[in-house]
């Protein structure tokens, strides 16, 4: 089969697992294919953020909703003052589970992104990834698991890493994400990775670990910036 045929049947998810390994047999040696597979991924990779932009808003209404709060604090200066406490004002430190749960959001399938009907045989892949879109988290995990052992691709770890932290399996996320050199290896999941762990430490409340993965977000090119910009303010 022609390797342009075998790039058609990736983004129709119409490989098999023999032609998938013949694709990638040629993606290591075709330094040209390879670059015109990843503009491809690129360009389906920004459609689904579009489809996937609910994140800036949750967190402009986070923005909102957290001002709102803090008019109480004059007002209750001037009670404490009038009631002999002195000076001394309790300011409540920032509500990081409110804060975890009003950003988290699974990140898209920009992998396998369109599943066609019929009675073609869907290779083990693109299982996982229909039980991940259908929140079927649980056995999403176990399959990503079982294929990253067999061939280990960063975006298997990552989507399973992502699973984990949906069924609110934490630490096992944690764990997951930070079992891989994102940056060392080049991945184009390595920013996304970086956001969910700052997440996740957000989560168990340890502040210091959550801002150095944020800040490192924030200073990336990608789309999720602006959120880890917002979402840094309210840990200050």
């Amino acid at each position: 089969m022609k390797k342009h045929e075998l790039i058609e049947k990736y983004f129709s998810n119409q490989l098999s697992d023999e032609e998938f390994g013949q694709l990638e047999q040629i993606l290591e040696k075709d330094d040209q294919l390879r670059d015109e597979l990843y503009n491809e991924l690129e360009v389906k990779r920004a459609i689904v953020h579009e489809k996937h932009s609910t994140l800036k808003n949750r967190l402009q209404e986070l923005d909102q909703n957290t001002k709102k709060k803090t008019r109480w604090i004059p007002y209750a200066a001037a009670i404490a003052l009038l009631i002999g406490i002195g000076s001394i004002l309790y300011a409540p430190g920032p509500d990081y589970q409110g804060l975890y749960a009003d950003t988290f959001e699974v990140y898209p399938n920009v992998i396998n992104l369109v599943t066609r009907g019929g009675a073609e045989p869907k290779n083990s892949e693109t299982i996982a990834f229909e039980l991940y879109d259908a929140g079927n988290y649980d056995e999403a995990v176990r399959a990503f698991d079982s294929l990253y052992k067999k061939h280990p691709k960063d975006y298997l770890l990552f989507y399973k890493g992502v699973g984990l932290l949906a069924q609110d399996r934490t630490e096992e996320g944690i764990q997951a994400l930070q079992s891989y050199d994102w940056e060392l290896d080049g991945s184009d999941f390595t920013t996304a990775s970086n956001w969910y762990l700052g997440l996740a430490h957000l989560k168990q409340e340890q502040v210091v670990q959550a801002k150095l993965f944020l800040e490192k977000v924030a200073a990336s090119e990608s789309n999720l910036n602006t959120q880890a910009q917002e979402l840094l303010k309210h840990l200050d």
